[in-house]
């Protein structure tokens, strides 16, 4: 008897909440349909997840995680459609091989496909393509519907700030909840907001600075633009500033069709690039201009004079150099939990520093604290690699992955041999009772071809019922202490290994398999000014977390007699102090 998990997605939140309980529904009856079982462990769902791209689908990638365990916990993955799995042909079949190569089969039983079949490939691949045309045709739909939306002065995206939205409503249709429908957005200009527009403009003409004229709007309590959903604070910014002070719109040129949105083949991911200029789609709206043609020329003029002095990596005052950094993407402000960037030096100097990102462009932290990048990393790999290694450490790390390995094997045992034999005697109960039911209506029919044939497949199913009962047996899985011990060493020794390599793209992918997010907050101890850094050192991610260091904000003089250790009763936290150089 095969055990099943089943995975399933919807991609927008215009669709209803309920069509993955619907998908699921539908999986149940399938397997109830075939006697199958199903380990209600493994039962996912991905909401508002696009099927262009495997990012995001954590439910997925949680059955894949578990087809990498031994023993396997499921024999096969239930979905509804291959456009359920993926919408792009490649990641679809990648995804099928993947899991075929730990042994686990992928039925789509809407369309009777089961990849454990010999023709299942074929298959697969020609409902690939209807799914990856449609998302094709979807795509060039929508992008013509918003050209016709530009071309009659609406709006095809999102707000701008300076103008309110107005829907325009069709009479001779009715839309949803008995409204009429709505034919499209048009702008019309915010008084308020146009002010502040225009207020900014004038700051840059008459030579503040994108940064000064963000931080000076934010000390006033100017309300800025609704951020977006993965912001944290609303507040002005220099990016902000600088992208407005571009925007055509105010004024009296609505540009569409400026950039286009890319996925990433190798993370999965959206981002935005430039369209070329021929492209671009112009329509004059004099009823939209917010800012006169003289300041708007004042403005442009200081840009070019500004790009001019300062060449292309300084445009706007934002860095258009690219490097990487160990620990970048990784930190965060203890203070406002914005980003730890780098705010200083952009390697003019030799070195870089970290600093708050809300403090540097927007000025609503008042962390203004920064640390030299260099002395950061140095501190930070020195701390987890002697702290993660001390006896007491190890001893920790050990036992925590013991406990979790002996919980996991008592879960394992208990679906083996108590929920699963259960369910494998009701479904044989429930075989035994068909097939004596078809023994007697061939007594009364005869031995009619049909009933003889179905009565053999349900005799099949039954002795296939009875070889997984006589499989049900305890697991005896046994790993020593020696063994977790060594593995805990060699992954710490592997990530210095690869970090002493100068790879710095290669070190910090490896990094970010075992660090979680560092939280840096300033505090002053004995005199002396430090960063406590806070956040998980993680050597096995499904068995370890939680750990707590403190570094020095700019150095550790010597940095071995420098480590302090603070110990809780709930955790274990480590402590490095050290006077600032």
């Amino acid at each position: 008897m095969r055990r099943c998990a089943i995975s399933a997605r919807y991609s927008s939140d215009l669709q209803r909440q309920s069509s993955n309980e619907d998908q699921i529904r539908g999986a149940r009856e399938y397997a109830r349909q075939k006697a199958w079982l199903i380990v209600e462990d493994y039962v996912v769902a991905d909401s508002e997840v696009s099927g262009e791209a495997m990012a995001g689908r954590d439910g997925l990638h949680r059955l894949l995680e578990a087809a990498r365990t031994n023993p396997l916990p499921f024999d096969c993955v239930l979905l509804e459609d291959t456009s359920r799995l993926a919408r792009n042909l490649p990641d679809q079949l990648r995804m099928i091989d993947r899991f075929a190569f730990h042994g686990v089969s992928v039925v789509f039983f809407s369309q009777g496909i089961d990849t454990s079949q010999q023709n299942a490939r074929t298959l697969a691949t020609l409902h690939g393509m209807v799914d990856e045309q449609f998302l094709v045709g979807l795509r060039d739909k929508v992008h013509r519907g918003q050209h016709g939306r530009v071309l009659q002065g609406m709006i095809p995206g999102g707000r701008c700030y300076g103008y309110r939205n107005v829907p325009i409503e069709d009479p001779n249709r009715t839309g949803k909840y008995g409204r009429p429908a709505i034919l499209g957005v048009s702008p019309e200009i915010n008084g308020e907001e146009a002010e502040v527009v225009r207020r900014m403009f004038k700051m840059y003409a008459d030579g503040m600075g994108v940064g000064q004229s963000a931080k000076q709007l934010n000390r006033e309590g100017v309300p800025a633009p609704v951020p977006a959903k993965n912001r944290l604070h609303r507040a002005w910014s220099r990016y902000t500033v600088w992208e407005m002070l571009r925007n055509e719109r105010y004024r009296g040129v609505l540009v569409w069709n400026r950039t286009k949105k890319v996925r990433n083949p190798e993370t999965g991911r959206k981002i935005s690039k430039s369209r070329p200029e021929s492209e671009r789609v112009r329509v004059e709206v004099p009823e939209l201009r917010i800012v006169p043609e003289e300041l708007w020329q004042a403005v442009h003029d200081r840009i070019a004079h500004v790009k001019d002095a300062l060449g292309i990596a300084r445009v706007g005052g934002l860095s258009r150099t690219r490097r990487t950094y160990l620990f970048s993407g990784m930190l965060a402000c203890g203070e406002c939990n914005s980003s730890m960037v780098i705010v200083s030096g952009m390697g003019k100097r030799g070195y870089v520093k970290y600093g708050c990102h809300a403090h540097k462009h927007t000025g609503v932290c008042q962390n203004k604290w920064a640390i030299r990048q260099d002395r950061l990393e140095e501190q930070l790999l020195a701390a987890i690699e002697q702290r993660v290694l001390q006896p007491d450490m190890v001893d920790y790390l050990v036992k925590r992955c013991e406990e979790e390995i002996g919980r996991r094997i008592q879960e394992l045992k208990r679906q083996r041999s108590d929920s699963n034999l259960s369910a494998l005697r009701r479904q044989r109960a429930e075989l035994q009772k068909k097939a004596e039911r078809l023994i007697q209506a061939i007594e009364t029919a005869g031995d009619l071809g049909s009933l003889t044939q179905r009565l053999r497949t349900v005799e099949a199913e039954i002795a296939g019922l009875d070889r997984a009962m006589a499989e049900v047996r305890p697991l005896n899985l046994k790993i020593t202490t020696d063994e977790l011990r060594q593995r805990v060493i060699r992954i710490v020794m592997e990530l210095r290994e690869l970090i002493a390599a100068g790879d710095p793209a290669a070190a910090k992918n490896a990094l970010r398999k075992h660090v979680g997010r560092l939280v840096l907050t300033p505090a002053v101890q004995n005199g002396r000014r430090l960063f406590q850094v806070s956040g998980s050192v993680d050597l096995d991610p499904d068995h370890n977390k939680g750990r707590m260091l403190l570094v020095a904000r700019d150095g550790i003089e010597p940095p071995t007699p420098a480590f302090s250790g603070l110990l809780t009763d709930s955790a274990k936290w480590f402590g490095i102090s050290a006077c600032l150089c």
